[in-house]
Order: structure tokens, then C-alpha cells, then sequence
């Protein structure tokens, strides 16, 4: 029986923008018998080190019901940024951000600069080559 072995298993489907939480998820490899292949996939969401950004971040306070993380997001870090929404949710312990994000509760916001100064490079600890 002969096993096909795909030949260029570092190729990732699970593509993600630069500013995607899924850059947060530890790529793996592993054998599937089924297909006879090695088949790459993103385990599960690996919190990003907070160190430092106490330093480096905003408070703010959400004036109302129509308040989303990614207006937020875009609000700090500007409207190609909005898909770093996440790192808002991340920081603030947000699962349910629609219920959470009520009026007059405090969020903090970390700053651009932390973002890329100490985010974005972490993501790729977790990106194979």
C-alpha cells in the first residue's frame, strides 16, 4: 500500500490576516491515516504575554449600547486595524462582548505602540516556518 505523503505540508489553509487572533493558535502537524497524509491545522488560542502593557494602555469608558470592539479597535489603532478587535476582548476578559460591553464599564485599550512593539512579534512563536 503505498502512502501519499504530501509533498509540501508547511503550505497552510488556515491562512490569517496579520492581525488575525488565529496567529495566537500553535500551528501542528500530524498524520492522518484516513487520507494517508500529513494534514496542518491551529490548535487551541494561547493568550499573548501581557508584560509591560500596564504601561502602555488606555482606559475607556463605553458611552453605549451600540459600542463594538471594532469600532473601539479602530478608534486606538485606526480603520485598517480592526481586526485586532480581539486583543480588546483578550485584555478585558470579554467572552460575550455583546452583554459585556454595557454602558459606562471600564475597558482598557492597550496602546499602538505596544501592539507592535511586543504583540505582533509574539504571534510569530507560534507560526511555523
Amino acid at each position: 500500500m503505498s502512502i501519499g505523503i504530501d509533498p509540501n505540508p508547511r503550505k497552510n489553509l488556515l491562512r490569517s490576516g496579520p492581525f488575525s487572533y488565529m496567529n495566537f493558535m500553535p500551528e501542528e502537524l500530524v498524520y492522518d491515516k484516513e487520507v494517508g497524509s500529513l494534514i496542518r491545522f491551529r490548535s487551541m488560542f494561547e493568550m499573548p504575554n501581557w508584560n509591560g502593557v500596564e504601561e502602555e494602555e488606555f482606559t475607556y469608558i463605553i458611552t453605549g449600547p451600540d459600542e463594538r470592539l471594532d469600532k473601539i479597535a479602530g478608534k486606538f489603532w485606526g480603520s485598517d486595524r480592526v481586526e485586532l478587535y480581539w486583543v480588546i476582548a483578550a485584555r478585558n476578559s470579554l467572552d460575550l462582548p455583546d452583554v459585556q460591553l454595557y454602558k459606562g464599564r471600564k475597558i482598557k485599550i492597550p496602546s499602538s505602540n505596544w501592539i507592535d512593539t511586543y504583540l505582533l512579534p509574539q504571534s510569530q512563536d507560534y507560526i511555523s516556518k
